[in-house]
């Protein structure tokens, strides 16, 4: 047969067959090595994407001289340095979840004074955010925190912390209403109820004043209300956020049934705290 012949009427069949393969029939598979590498890249694409199921992780880290809430110190009046850290996913729609974790000491009966059940915190926490409420430049945070305490479960207990704030030029205005869902620290038909304010102002070369002034309150036969307050400067260096900061309250030794004795009152005593944190 003529070869030119041959080769017109072999081409036909050849296009045919080599559309119909598994290379060709739906213009995207591979075989083999090919297929491998594609679906290695498709992995790593993966894995370098910033966003995971519509939200985004952000992580927050701190070491400190002291952990101070409330104006009480969770070291045992600074007795040892605090290392504090969370992650976050954050999702457009304003909803929020993530884990805390921190170091602790509290007083107790120990021979150094120090309570040996309790040297952690754990947080999962979830919350919702948004900005400007209708145009008005007010912003809103609500938030769910479970403390877990793992040596001493009988301490956890569940807060909820709702925060207000709004811009005015270089100054900020937050206000916060934090109840207890559940009984505090675990104690019998107690619940607390946290109000303060805490104000913040920009200063000139990038410093930022800040403070805030709050009234622990508890519904229950004890007399263990308090008044906390705290007063700091901040700023940004190499990278992280530098903070000294300056916490006091109003308890004094035989006036609070929680903290106004001699085994404990020193958690509660004025101090300076020093910190650096950083957010990634």
């Amino acid at each position: 047969m003529n070869p030119t012949k041959f080769l017109l009427k072999a081409l036909p069949v050849a296009l045919a067959a080599t559309m119909m393969s598994p290379v060709w029939a739906d213009g995207e598979a591979e075989t083999g090595a090919a297929k491998a590498a594609k679906q290695s890249n498709q992995f790593v694409d993966y894995l370098d994407r910033e966003e995971v199921l519509g939200g985004k992780f952000s992580t927050w880290i701190e070491f400190a001289s002291d952990y101070v809430f409330r104006g009480e110190s969770e070291t045992n009046d600074g007795k040892i340095p605090s290392l504090k850290g969370a992650i976050t996913w954050s999702h457009s729609s304003g909803i929020y979840l993530g884990y805390y974790l921190a170091n602790n000491l509290f007083p107790g009966g120990s021979a150094d004074g120090d309570n040996d059940n309790i040297n952690a915190i754990y947080g999962p926490y979830v919350g919702y955010t948004t900005k400007d409420i209708a145009g008005t430049g007010i912003n809103f945070n609500s938030m769910l925190f479970q403390y877990i305490y793992p040596s001493d479960t009988d301490s956890n207990y569940l807060e909820m912390f709702n925060y207000v704030d709004k811009q005015f030029g270089s100054v900020n205005i937050k206000l916060e209403y934090s109840p207890t869902i559940t009984d505090w620290f675990g104690v019998d038909g107690v619940q607390s109820h946290n109000v303060a304010i805490h104000p913040s102002i920009a200063l000139p070369y990038d410093f930022n004043l800040s403070g805030g002034i709050g009234r622990q309150m508890f519904e229950s036969q004890y007399d263990a209300d308090w008044t906390h307050w705290n007063l700091g400067i901040s700023r940004n260096v190499f990278g992280f956020n530098v903070d000294v900061r300056y916490h006091d309250t109003d308890i004094k030794v035989g006036d609070n049934d929680f903290y106004g004795f001699e085994s404990n009152n020193q958690i509660v005593d004025s101090r300076v705290v020093f910190g650096v944190s950083k957010s990634f």
